[in-house]
């Protein structure tokens, strides 16, 4: 029986080539298996900066310290010994407070490791990567900047404070480059990132070897069938929601639109019943001859 509802499923949903990683289930299939960590890394390596030797996924989900305190469960999360703890959360929602979840987010690999007993505070760095599909509502657009990049400075010199918090943003909706304009690492990334589910064919990667790897990841018919499964699940939820959404928004603007006819007939009814002029009460409220007639 599950089989067939499985196999109903698939015929429903209408498939792309390649998985949409704005997805959380398709993200970590991409992005979060050991066979494919090169991907991860790589991408940590240029959004950060930094150079990672070695590379371990960590358990994503974070219990809090009593039964009563909220857990968190992560989208990726990796460790370095020699760099520190990488976060990575997609968003396809919008979020007013999403800056503030990324800071509590990463409060939970810095207690992490602190140790029973005495502890001078010594913790390895924590950076948050947040791959968004809406802009961030505290941020002052400037030249549609796509990607934000953020750590604790001074207000006044710029200097850092320490280099054991580092956030990065990446507004993967306002990217809108075509791929002969995308010359760094970061832009070729978002380019695919973003397109992914929209190629038909394979794309041309100019023979990069990581985005020849990140596209082979991404293909539909490379998953399994429980990975299908789960990818399915997702979809079929999220484009639920949307459609519930649309509707709701849909009847909310049929409300409104309602509402404001029914004001102006009102007001057009008082004006008439006061002695105005038809052609004025129609200049006013917008209202037709005819409207006005049967007023």
């Amino acid at each position: 029986m599950q089989f067939q509802i499985y196999c109903i499923m698939e015929q429903l949903i209408k498939h792309t080539k390649y998985i949409d990683p704005m997805i959380d289930v398709a993200f970590k299939q991409i992005f979060g298996q050991k066979k494919n960590k090169r991907l991860i890394k790589e991408l940590l390596e240029h959004v950060f900066s930094v150079k990672i030797t070695e590379l371990a996924f960590v358990n994503v989900e974070h219990p809090g310290e009593t039964k009563a305190d909220r857990n968190a469960v992560f989208d990726l999360q990796c460790s370095s010994e020699q760099i520190g703890d990488f976060i990575v959360e997609v968003q396809v929602k919008e979020q007013a407070h999403f800056d503030k979840r990324a800071l509590y987010y990463s409060t939970f690999p810095i207690t992490a490791q602190a140790p029973k007993g005495k502890w001078n505070y010594d913790f390895k760095p924590v950076f948050f990567l947040g791959l968004l599909n809406f802009s961030l509502p505290n941020i002052k657009d400037k030249k549609n900047e796509y990607i934000h990049r953020y750590s604790i400075r001074n207000n006044e010199t710029n200097e850092p404070l320490t280099d054991s918090l580092q956030f990065v943003f990446m507004e993967v909706k306002k990217f809108n480059k075509p791929s002969e304009r995308c010359k760094s690492f970061e832009d070729k990334f978002l380019y695919y990132f973003k397109n992914l589910p929209t190629f038909v064919e394979k794309p041309d990667t100019q023979n990069d070897s990581y985005f020849e790897e990140l596209v082979a990841a991404a293909e539909y018919s490379n998953m399994t069938k429980a990975e299908r499964e789960a990818y399915n699940r997702r979809l079929k939820v999220l484009r639920d929601n949307y459609a519930a959404e649309e509707f709701a928004r849909e009847k909310a603007a049929k409300e409104r639109e309602k509402a404001i006819d029914e004001t102006l007939r009102e007001t057009a009814a008082k004006m008439l019943a006061e002695g105005v002029e038809p052609a004025i009460v129609m200049r006013c409220t917008g209202l037709s001859e005819e409207e006005i007639a049967a007023l």
